[in-house]
């Protein structure tokens, strides 16, 4: 490789450059024709390459000093990154946009669910009166099938633990199955992932923290209520899974990150139990000090979750392999049929190159 450094630097000195300017110029040339020309190389074998041809020729025009070399290093990275830097600006950009994008359309959807749910309240005030309690009941269970689409999570875990602080006697209970069926629903609104997992119980617990820290003789029990309300839901949560598999439509079965899947089963005691530390390590030493206590002596409960996500893997193995089989069933299936279609046309061929000798030969005759 030639950088040409000698012929660059000659003509930025007629041009009436200073010596060391005039010798800058040329490496920033020299350097920037060869990483044009030799575009596809690997960033190794251009460098090594480059390096060689730089101390070749700058140490022909005796030039060669550290300073010298620094500055001809920095050129060359700044030379080969600056269509990755470019790249990467450019989908820094884009991400930014689609991220706003993203949250326009989160909230455009929000708004378009709680516009329905206002739609259908408004028509329940003109429905006969011995059905106005069915269509309240049916409405509110349809909401909280959808707490966390309406972006209300966090007020809906709110208002329910108000609600059992004023008017349950047995808080703790009231407060356990309120927050086993807002997370039950929650759940069961989207993909079962541990991300989601994660987003929806910080919620729930950050939520439940800051109520005990505002009611100090009550924090064991709204604590306690949450932890275990919440565990009650996971359990809930992966036995629904474990019946649905089975009867999950292929079309859609094949589409399940089923690895995901099984990971995320495979240590959901472990996923529930970091989620819980997680939050208390974000409260005062009050509250957080409950919540350990919480998640010591759910014990035997981790293990209820641990043994059913452990019978929810098996069946999602045995469902997986299933699937594999079928595929490969088909596999077999579509080539056999392509291979007896091949088999048909090179028969033809065979025919056809056979009848075409045939008619050349009796043709010389």
């Amino acid at each position: 490789m030639n950088l040409e450094i000698k012929s660059y630097y000659e003509k930025a000195l007629n041009g009436g450059m200073e010596e060391q300017e005039a010798l800058k110029e040329a490496i920033d040339r020299g350097i920037e024709a060869a990483v044009h020309r030799y575009a596809g190389a690997s960033a190794r074998n251009l460098g090594e390459t480059l390096a060689e041809a730089l101390a070749r020729e700058t140490g022909e025009l005796s030039r060669l000093d550290e300073d010298l070399l620094q500055y001809a290093f920095e050129r060359l990275i700044q030379t080969v990154q600056r269509p990755k830097e470019k790249e990467i600006e450019r989908l820094i950009v884009e991400i930014d946009r689609l991220q706003r994008h993203l949250s326009t359309e989160e909230e455009e959807l929000q708004r378009s669910l709680r516009e329905l749910f206002v739609g259908i309240e408004a028509a329940g005030k003109k429905v006969a009166s011995d059905i106005a309690k069915s269509w309240e009941e049916a409405l509110e269970n349809t909401e909280l099938e959808h707490v966390e689409g309406l972006g209300i999570l966090t007020e809906t875990v709110e208002a329910a633990l108000v609600a059992a602080l004023e008017e349950s006697d047995e808080v703790e209970h009231a407060i356990r199955e309120m927050v086993r069926q807002i997370t039950l629903k929650a759940l069961g609104e989207g993909l079962l992932s541990a991300a989601r997992i994660r987003a929806i119980l910080t919620t729930i617990l950050m939520k439940a923290s800051e109520m005990a820290e505002a009611t100090p003789t009550k924090a064991k029990d709204v604590i306690h209520g949450t932890v275990y309300g919440i565990n009650d839901a996971l359990i809930a949560t992966v036995r629904q899974l474990k019946n649905q598999l089975d009867f999950t439509p292929e079309e859609e079965a094949q589409h399940l990150n089923w690895n995901e899947l099984i990971r995320m089963l495979s240590r959901s005691d472990e996923l529930y139990r970091e989620i819980i530390d997680d939050v208390a390590s974000k409260n005062s030493p009050f509250i957080r000090d409950i919540l350990v206590d919480s998640a010591d002596i759910l014990g035997d409960q981790f293990a209820e979750l641990k043994r059913i996500s452990q019978e929810t893997i098996e069946v999602a193995k045995k469902r997986l392999a299933t699937l594999a089989k079928e595929a490969a069933i088909r596999g077999a299936e579509l080539k056999e049929q392509l291979t007896a279609e091949a088999k048909k046309l090179g028969t033809k061929a065979w025919k056809k190159a056979m009848e075409m000798a045939e008619a050349y030969k009796n043709k010389q005759m």
